[in-house]
């Protein structure tokens, strides 16, 4: 890595060279800037980053990352996520605009729709994603207090234009009211604790885990229109779990995880669209690779339960929330259910917190081993499976292996039942024929049977 270039590389030359034939002109890597941008337009109030696609985590086929080594390559390129989000906000709050242009942007086909982009957000017409969408930002003040007085006065003196016919007049008037009032919302977490919309939205959740929030609030603490794309970021780009009313409403299909819910005080029910809940406080440094594996799924033209069980086998020991699942079948209410056939019908060790794996969060899904169950021993309801496993102590009955004995070593991953008296030969799906058997145990009984 001592050989990969950070300054003047190929994107870099080919872009400069597209300004100056448009009559562009520039400084490069400006050290006094955040995050020394490539290129500098000083006259526009304006910065341009050329950002490498694998580097720096472009959902695209170029930021595919390696299969080898994930966790330092998953730890090292999120860190340059994190950078460079953080280095946009920082110049922003100096006055600077930034735009981000991809290395895969800049192939040939691309370049016409690329020129036009460039004059575009240099002329100030600029609908990046990095922009908060808005005339005007909102401005966090470090004194609330100010902010709420400067708002009654407003309010107290628009009592004069309500006595006016004119309606223009009076929407003009209530112009400074609402962006007071979005800077008052946006002021309630310090800066200290939060500078940008996103952040503001993360403390927020943060301070209520595990509790039903309305994206009012998330609205009003983040100071901008687009807060669902923020949340939609942090759930994506930066591994938080956060979970939709939409999620949990599918969720709901599945009484025992209803139960669990209720258990934490959430009816999944009962869950509003536009709602939303913080699973788990610790963010899920992995997520940002899934959600690119996902998106590859997503698109293929197959049945939803053949998308989830790929998309399980890609993520095997990997807890998968109930919020991947759902984009990954595309918003569809049958996923759930896919999930349940997959488990009692076709043998696939997918577990929860409600089917033996008491150590899992609720709606959270985990492929134990990438394998099905024998044949005549699938299809066993739920119900059964868990009643099993308790009589048992969630422990092998030949060997008395249970979860917490497992090591890299030892082959012994999983519990799986098994029929004393097989089907074929009239044995039923009932607790009296089942006994608890870890993955060699059971292998051991079908090799001499």
């Amino acid at each position: 890595m001592a050989h990969v270039r950070t300054k003047n590389t190929a994107p870099e030359v080919k872009l400069r060279s597209i300004l100056h034939r448009n009559g562009f002109r520039f400084r490069l890597n400006r050290k006094d800037l955040p995050g020394k941008p490539d290129i500098v337009l000083p006259k526009y109030k304006a910065v341009i980053f050329v950002h490498g696609c694998f580097w720096h985590g472009h959902a695209c086929p170029r930021g595919q990352r390696p299969q080898t080594n994930m966790e330092f390559w998953n730890k090292k390129i999120n860190k340059n996520i994190e950078r460079d989000k953080s280095d946009i906000i920082r110049l922003r709050e100096l006055g600077w605009r930034a735009l981000v242009i991809w290395e895969c942007e800049l192939k040939k086909q691309n370049q016409n729709a690329l020129v036009l982009r460039l004059k575009n957000f240099l002329a100030g017409k600029n609908n990046e994603k990095e922009s908060d969408d808005m005339a005007r930002r909102s401005r966090p003040n470090d004194i609330p207090e100010k902010l709420r007085q400067s708002l009654i006065e407003l309010l107290t003196n628009f009592s004069e234009e309500l006595k006016k016919s004119n309606l223009r007049s009076k929407v003009v008037a209530l112009v400074p009211a609402f962006h007071t009032l979005r800077d008052l919302g946006s002021s309630l977490i310090p800066k200290s604790q939060a500078i940008s919309a996103r952040d503001r939205i993360i403390s927020y959740l943060k301070q209520y885990p595990r509790t039903v929030i309305d994206g009012d609030e998330l609205m009003v603490v983040s100071g901008i229109n687009e807060w669902a794309r923020r949340v939609r970021e942090l759930r994506v780009q930066f591994g938080w779990w956060i979970y939709s009313g939409v999620t949990f409403n599918q969720m709901a299909q599945n009484s025992d995880d209803v139960a669990s819910f209720k258990e934490m005080g959430v009816d999944p029910s009962k869950v509003r669209p536009d709602q939303y809940v913080l699973m788990r406080t610790e963010q899920d440094r992995d997520a940002a690779h899934r959600w690119n594996v996902l998106n590859e799924i997503r698109k293929k033209k197959i049945a939803v339960k053949d998308k989830i069980i790929e998309y399980l086998r890609k993520n095997v020991g990997v807890q998968v929330t109930g919020e991947e699942l759902n984009y990954l079948a595309g918003d569809t209410k049958e996923w759930a259910r896919r999930i349940r056939e997959l488990r009692t019908e076709e043998g696939w060790p997918i577990v929860t917190k409600n089917t033996g794996r008491s150590d899992l969060p609720v709606g959270v899904y985990l492929l134990e081993e990438d394998r099905q169950a024998y044949e005549h021993d699938r299809k066993i309801p739920d119900p059964v499976r868990v009643a099993v496993l308790e009589r048992d102590h969630f422990k092998c009955v030949e060997c008395g292996w249970d979860r917490t004995m497992i090591s890299r070593e030892d082959p012994r991953k999983m519990l799986e039942l098994h029929h004393k008296q097989y089907h074929k030969n009239g044995g039923d799906n009932t607790k009296e024929n089942l006994i608890t058997l870890c993955n060699v145990c059971h292998d051991d009984v079908h090799r001499h049977s």
